[in-house]
């Protein structure tokens, strides 16, 4: 009698504590658009500006999906570094399947012409510590409709590494060799993500510090501006892709 009652005892056990039981955590639907950022300085203004946002966990990731106009979104942080943006990258595009693909978040002005603020959309994203690596371009349909949209953005290079400096002289290195106007911490690892998957990407980015105002202090004090401005600028472009989505990509 004990044998035959130790299976329906453990089935009800495990019906009242389904997580517990390891249970398959809900896959949401498809979305168009999932965005990646680094930090929750960036994140929780882009997350201010969705409309009817709700909290999911697949993974042990979380996601936030909402809408931001007519536009159904998904976004999720990553942390900094060239690792967790891949991680974070690769992780969107398997669980909602997006057509589009933005990155967006702070950045560092490496050449005199980029001032504090402005806005840079990526063409091309090159490395800036390793030799080995080869470029790769963005989606250029969605950096000129972004560029059009953003009256004071400029299409330009990005490099990228997993590494922070502050030196004029790497500046100079960096832009002589590749046309960056900006540095980051992930753009080259969700390009890569991005073109393994075959998504469309767009990659956003505000300067947080600039050629002549660089250092730890400034990041620090005009990060939280440069990260309200980059949500703004990806909003503003995520409520015009409607129609990038339906008469691009389905074509």
């Amino acid at each position: 009698m004990k044998k035959a009652f130790a299976p329906v005892l453990a089935a009800l056990l495990c019906l009242a504590a389904l997580a517990g039981c390891g249970a398959p955590e809900a896959v949401p639907e498809q979305v168009q658009v999932a965005v990646l950022a680094a930090m929750n300085m960036e994140a929780k203004h882009l997350i201010s500006r969705m409309d009817d946002a709700y909290e999911r966990k697949i993974d042990g990731k979380n996601y936030t999906l909402g809408t931001i106009g007519d536009i159904d979104v998904v976004l999720h942080q990553s942390g900094m570094g060239l690792d967790k943006a891949d991680a974070g990258a690769r992780a969107l595009m398997e669980n909602f399947q997006p057509d589009v693909l933005v990155l967006f978040g702070m950045s560092g002005g490496i050449v005199p012409e980029m001032g504090l603020y402005e806005t840079v959309i990526a063409h091309e994203v090159f490395p800036a510590w390793k030799d080995d690596w080869v470029s790769i371009k963005t989606d250029n349909d969605l950096a000129v409709l972004a560029m059009n949209i953003l009256e004071d953005a400029v299409i330009s290079n990005i490099a990228t590494g997993d590494k922070m400096t502050w030196r004029k002289s790497d500046y100079d290195r960096i832009s002589q060799a590749c046309g960056a106007v900006a540095v980051d911490q992930e753009s080259y690892a969700v390009a890569k993500a991005a073109q393994e998957a075959s998504v469309p990407l767009l990659i956003i980015r505000s300067m947080s510090d600039t050629y002549d105002n660089s250092s730890l202090l400034g990041f620090f004090k005009h990060g939280p501006i440069s990260a309200e401005k980059a949500a703004q600028d990806t909003a503003a472009v995520i409520k015009e892709l409607d129609g990038y989505v339906v008469e691009v990509l389905v074509e």
